[in-house]
Parts: C-alpha cells; structure tokens; sequence
C-alpha cells in the first residue's frame, strides 16, 4: 500500500514520449491497420470532430492488453522512488483506456487521467487541469515536447525527457531534472531505408546487362532511374512494413534492435520520412515509362498485401518474396523495352525463393536457441525447420539447373564470343547455394541473407569469380 505524505507536492506525469519512448495514438493506428485496415479510411472523418474524438475511436477498436509498449526505465525508477513520499498521478493525451492499462501494467499511479471522446488532455488542456486540480505551482510535472512548455510553468519543478540536442536544449525553461534518451545517428537512418537492401535492386539492372545496351544512352538513363525508383519505393515499403510490424520485432532478439522497435527513430520522423520516399517516386515516375510505372504500382500494391496478409501464411510468404524480386527484373526489362528472357525470370523466381526460405529457417533456428516454438505473427514452428531446408535445398539447385540450360540456348551464342566459358558459373553457383544452406542448418546464418552475403567474404568472392567469368566469355575468343 502507498504510504504517501498528504501534503507532499504531487508528481504528475505524461505518457507519450516520457513514460513511454513512443507515440501510443500512433502505436494504437498501426495496430488498427493491421487488424483492421479498411478503418484508416475512415481516420478523416473522425478528425473532422476533432482530435480527441479521433482518439476514442481509435482505442474502441484495438487490444492494447498484449501490446509489448516500450517503457523509458529511467522514469519508471524515479516515479517508483517518488511514489515512496508522495501522490503520483499520470496525465497523459492518450485516450483513459490506455492509460488505465499502463498503470495496470507497473502499478506506479495513485491516479490516471487522460482523454475521452470530448477532451484532448494536451497542452494548455492539461495545464488547466492540474492548476484546477492542485494549484499553481502545487505540483511537478515530467513532460517532453513543445506542448509541455504550456505546463511547465505552471509547475513548482518541471522535469523533461530529452535527447541531447532536444526540447531541453531548445527552451529557456529550467528544468531540475533531465532524464536523457539516445538520439538517432546517420546509421540508424540508413538502416531504416535498408540501404544495404537496394543490393536486391540490382535485378532491374539485370535485362539491361543481358541485352548488351552499354552504348544505348537513352536505355542507360532509363535503366539508372528504373533502379533509383525502385530503390526507393523500397524503402518506402520497408519503413511501411517495420511500422505495422512493431509489436512483432519487439519480441525478436533481432529485429527489436531495429529503429523504430527500439525507438531510436520515432514513429513521426519514420512516417515524415515515408512521406519524402512516396513523392520522388512519384516525381521518377513522370520520368520513366508507363508499362514501369505500372510495376512500381504491382511492387508496391503486393508488399502492402504481404504485409497485411500474406505474411501470416507460412510458405505463401516466400512465394510473395520471390515474386518481389522477380518484379524487380521485369521492371528492369519493361524500362528499356527489352526481349523477355524466360530463363532469367525462372531462375529469378526460384534463387529467390531459397534465399526466402533461408531466410525463415535462420529466424527458426534463432526461436530454438531461445527455447521457442513459433514465430510471432507467423505460421511458423521449430518442428517445419527440415522440410523448409529440404525445400530450400532443391529450389536453389534447380536454379543452377536453369542457368545451365540458357547456357545452351541460342541466344547466349549469339551474344557472347566463347559462350562455353559460361558453365564455370555452374559450379560456383552450386558451391555457393550449398554452403549458404550448410550455415543456414547449422544455426549461423543471419536472419538477413542479403545482408549475410554482402558482408560474407567467400560470397564476394563468388560474385566477383562470377563477374569474371561473364566477361571472359564476352570477350575471349
């Protein structure tokens, strides 16, 4: 029981961004969207009524009792030693539902108080209600961004969440306490675009390469914004799916290290930055062809299926990844108006879908060594691990086995001067595959593939040999 002093100055303290690390009316949206997406449509009209209101309706539609909600253990300690002397009372701008929940959570508020369907308990809101609930100047207050500045003053002691360079630094209020939290750096933006995943993009490039367009500039300038729109519709896409994805990568070991799992990039500045990617894409599209375009949108369209959906169903997923990347190559061919190449679409589709697979056993593997069964938010369990390999395994053979069989077409003898030299490919391709699915069994692949490989010395070295061999027989002879 709280033994507090009666006459102790209260300490009030916000949710958004100080309790918590991130923004509970958008954690709340993204849980909607992926329960419900239809009902984002329906997100302007409940504005129209008001913020407030838009608040309710949202909290009327989800279940925040399982949600994994990123608390600032900093402040948590603090109130905890605070409740010891005195009242503590959470006054938050998110709806009273999650607000009762947070305190069903830690147990830390004698009192919890947020909004409803007619008030939004923000700003000079929440100033009038604690000056009329204790007096000016009859309590402290913890806040965090530029609507606590109309709250501040009115407390006796004013206390902030800031990151270094943030509201503390920005404002002539005194603050008696900072609680400091990590600001975000250039890698973590970098990992939030999945730069290192534009290495898939390639693909696009791939048609261009095969049809020998090097002298063709209007092919090259195409081909070059072909493969910059899809870098960064891809991106969009990323930061898309890491944002419904929250609650999920919370709970891996992996992917809570992401930046907006681990809040080092909030959720305002992932959506303010999804905004910047979506109109360049657009400004590219006046740019390129309207049969690419209509790729992007295919692209684009079936990653938000997957994200919503597909993504739930074990073995469609990897299906759907193998389509996105073989998209990528008919892009790629649709840029420049290039012949089709049934050879490079079947051997897209299956390496694709190994690597995919490849992908799910690491994750797998990972759950085991954690003494888990299932994958969260995936129709996946430990006991699938070797009939995915087996799958694996076979898919990315018969890649190898297609690859072979272009060799042999007419076209490649044609366009190369010693097209024989070609078959090295095979088994480096062969030795390749087999030792990515070795590590993959034996628990030491990252759960990124791609990743795994533009980092692995022995598969740069397989490109590298790869790239080699193209160019002998390109020109030898």
């Amino acid at each position: 029981m709280n033994s507090t002093i009666p006459d102790a100055v209260p300490l009030c303290v916000d949710l958004d961004g100080t309790l918590v690390r991130s923004d509970m009316l958008i954690e709340s949206i993204l849980l909607m969207a992926k329960a419900q997406p239809f009902s984002l449509l329906m997100i302007p009209f409940w504005l129209l009524n008001g913020k407030s209101f838009l608040k309710h309706q949202v909290a009327q539609r989800i279940d925040l009792s399982q949600a994994n909600i990123p608390y600032n253990q900093d402040v948590i300690d603090y109130v905890k030693t605070e409740r010891a002397t005195r009242k503590t009372v959470l006054v938050t701008g998110s709806h009273q539902s999650i607000a009762e929940l947070v305190q069903q959570q830690t147990g830390l508020f004698d009192e919890v108080i947020g909004s409803d369907a007619e008030r939004n308990l923000t700003s000079y809101r929440k100033r009038d209600w604690l000056v009329g609930e204790y007096g000016e100047k009859g309590f402290d207050y913890i806040g965090n961004d530029s609507d606590d500045l109309n709250v501040w003053p009115a407390a006796r002691e004013a206390l902030v969440v800031s990151r270094p360079n943030g509201i503390a630094s920005k404002t002539a209020q005194t603050f008696s306490k900072v609680f400091e939290v990590a600001s975000s750096n250039p890698k973590d933006y970098l990992s939030l675009l999945r730069v290192h995943q534009w290495s898939k993009n390639v693909l696009v490039l791939v048609p261009f390469a095969l049809d020998q367009r090097f002298g063709d500039w209007t092919a090259t300038l195409s081909i070059l914004l072909a493969f910059l729109a899809m870098c960064l519709l891809a991106s969009l896409t990323y930061i898309i799916n890491d944002m419904l994805d929250l609650q999920a990568d919370r709970q891996n070991a992996t992917k809570s290290k992401r930046a907006l799992a681990s809040t080092r990039i909030s959720l305002v500045d992932g959506a303010k930055i999804a905004t910047v990617l979506g109109l360049l894409v657009l400004f590219l599209c006046l740019l390129l062809p309207l049969a690419f375009n209509l790729i992007l949108l295919s692209y684009a369209i079936l990653t938000l299926l997957y994200s919503f959906w597909f993504k739930k169903v074990a073995v469609l997923d990897v299906v759907v990844i193998a389509a996105l990347h073989t998209i990528r190559v008919v892009g790629g061919t649709l840029a420049i108006a290039a012949e089709w190449s049934f050879w490079l679409l079947a051997f897209s589709m299956f390496i694709f879908f190994s690597i995919a697979l490849a992908k799910r056993v690491a994750e797998l593997m990972n759950l085991k060594k954690e003494n888990k069964e299932t994958t969260p938010g995936r129709d996946y369990r430990v006991e699938d691990v070797p009939m995915l390999i087996a799958s694996g395994v076979s898919t990315g053979y018969l890649s190898v086995l297609i690859v072979a069989l272009y060799i042999n077409s007419d076209k490649v003898r044609v366009m190369y001067s010693t097209p024989e030299i070609l078959w090295l490919i095979c088994p480096i391709l062969l030795y390749w595959i087999g030792r990515l699915w070795m590590k993959t069994a034996r628990g030491e692949m990252h759960e990124d593939p791609i990743l795994f490989a533009m980092r692995d010395r022995v598969s740069l070295d397989a490109a590298g040999l790869t790239m080699v061999v193209v160019i002998a027989a390109m020109l030898y002879g």
